[in-house]
């Protein structure tokens, strides 16, 4: 239940943010390139890219890596699938070529075997059964098909994270994570080992997880916290409280630790996943 709660407000939070995804969003983009190029090619690559009949894009978003598919592979059919209402008019907007479903990404509906290939740019960090959600990719690929997925991992926002608990008070002076989600919903994402585990429960073969770090730079604490609602990324700390106390202290302590010329810098741990079913 309380996963199933979690979830919803993940579904919310993207769909309020979707007119600013693409224009604050250029990180995901950035990631969302390379990962077109590598599945495209890269070492589990098909018999050719003109083998590929079917795409599927899990989490599209406002359809920015969906709108280039077409670009490595001509001549198959495009389906972008999202959960979220305002990414879903966001993509019709662009009116370009391919289809677009509304569904979860925990229960895609799609019979078994339909497609060549399932790729995703930084959205399965936000499910919460990661077996479940590779199940259905596994399901829905035909044999031999790929999968190809980024995911944020374990340690994206450790500096944050670092803030906010070096300067928690277990007393009556600062509020406080409530215990039954909080801590939950700051540790949620997975890390590589995780992600690899679930793959292979999954039934996929041939896994290659690797991570690579990212640091980006924010004028200070605050802005990254505000870029982190804008994108619509917030909804895993909805469950915590931060009163102003609170966060004035978070904010120097993470300027004194985490300094650089541009202000303060913040990591983004990025998983790439390649699989075969």
């Amino acid at each position: 239940m309380i996963l199933r709660l979690i979830d919803e407000k993940i579904r919310r939070a993207f769909s309020d943010a979707a007119m600013q995804y693409d224009i604050l969003a250029g990180l995901h983009q950035e990631i969302g390139r390379e990962l077109l190029a590598k599945a495209a090619g890269g070492p589990l690559k098909a018999a050719g890219t003109e083998s590929v009949d079917a795409v599927l894009d899990v989490g599209m978003g406002t359809g920015w890596l969906t709108g280039r598919l077409k670009n490595y592979f001509p001549d198959a059919r495009v389906v972008g699938l999202d959960a979220a209402d305002g990414m879903i008019e966001a993509a019709r907007c662009r009116q370009e070529e391919f289809h677009i479903v509304q569904a979860d990404a925990g229960r895609l509906p799609f019979h078994g075997g339909r497609f060549d290939l399932v790729i995703s740019n930084l959205a399965y960090q936000w499910m919460s059964d990661l077996f479940l959600a590779f199940g259905e990719c596994h399901r829905v690929l035909r044999d031999d098909g790929k999968l190809c997925m980024t995911m944020f991992g374990y340690h994206t926002f450790r500096e944050l994270f670092d803030a906010l608990a070096k300067t928690r008070e277990d007393g009556s002076g600062l509020a406080i994570v409530r215990p039954a989600l909080g801590e939950a919903s700051l540790r949620r994402l997975a890390g590589k080992e995780e992600i690899a585990a679930a793959l292979n429960k999954a039934g996929f073969r041939d896994a290659r997880v690797e991570e690579e770090t990212v640091r980006t730079h924010f004028p200070d604490m605050l802005a990254l916290v505000k870029w982190i609602k804008d994108i619509g990324a917030n909804a895993l700390m909805n469950n915590m409280f931060i009163g102003r106390d609170w966060l004035a202290k978070a904010s120097a302590y993470y300027s004194r630790t985490f300094p650089d010329r541009w202000g303060v810098c913040a990591t983004f741990e990025v998983i790439w996943v390649q699989a075969r079913k």
